[in-house]
């Protein structure tokens, strides 16, 4: 059987991947109790003993911290994370040149000893955003260094497109920026846009929209 492993960038990318895994462990319960007939108790003892083929790289540790003392904190440990405190500015050059050049071999390492895990490793999955500084930047550095030291297994990619209300001034530059990295190092590229379209086909006037999780 073919394994992947899922590698979250930024903020945005460990926000979807987290309820990606929230999502995935529900289904893995559904079907489990299905067809082992397991109660709830011996259902979640078996969740809780799973661990995610991923990594969790941001350079800003609160959405990472989140997760860890989230719902899914036993699902991830600390080798699976790659942090920093600064951030980087919402600057795909400060993410992509700056702390790409600085975490490489953090990166490469952290990878390999997941990649060990699997049996026949098919692709790695990269969640980021187009928008930001991390998952723009270093989101696309990713990718090369994929290319570099995997050479032989896919790249998957899902990018979210920033929105049209989106308040961050340089995101147009770095969504530019990261297209351009995105079309020469990556396999498949799924893009997400950023949009609430409901609420103008429903006519619903908000007065204050709260973008957190969108």
């Amino acid at each position: 059987m073919t394994q992947s492993v899922i590698v979250q960038v930024g903020q945005c990318g460990n926000q979807i991947g987290c309820r990606f895994w929230d999502l995935a462990l529900r289904e893995h319960a559904t079907v489990n109790k299905v067809t082992n007939g397991d109660n709830a108790d011996n259902s979640r003892g078996k969740i809780c003993s799973l661990k995610a083929r991923a990594l969790l790289i941001d350079m800003e540790e609160g959405v990472v911290n989140e997760i860890l003392q989230g719902p899914l904190r036993e699902v991830f440990d600390s080798k699976q994370l790659i942090t920093d405190v600064s951030g980087s500015g919402n600057n795909w050059a400060v993410g992509h040149n700056v702390y790409g050049c600085q975490y490489r071999e953090h990166i490469v390492e952290k990878l390999r000893k997941t990649a060990e895990y699997c049996d026949c490793l098919q692709c790695f999955f990269v969640i980021h955003s187009m928008g930001g500084g991390t998952g723009s930047g270093l989101g696309t550095f990713l990718l090369t260094v994929l290319e570099d030291e995997f050479p032989q297994v896919y790249r998957f990619v899902t990018s979210v497109y920033p929105s049209r209300e989106d308040d961050v001034i340089t995101s147009p530059y770095n969504s530019v920026l990261a297209m351009k990295e995105l079309s020469e190092h990556a396999d498949c590229v799924l893009p997400i846009e950023n949009e609430v379209s409901i609420c103008q086909s429903l006519r619903i006037y908000i007065r204050r929209v709260v973008l957190f999780y969108l």
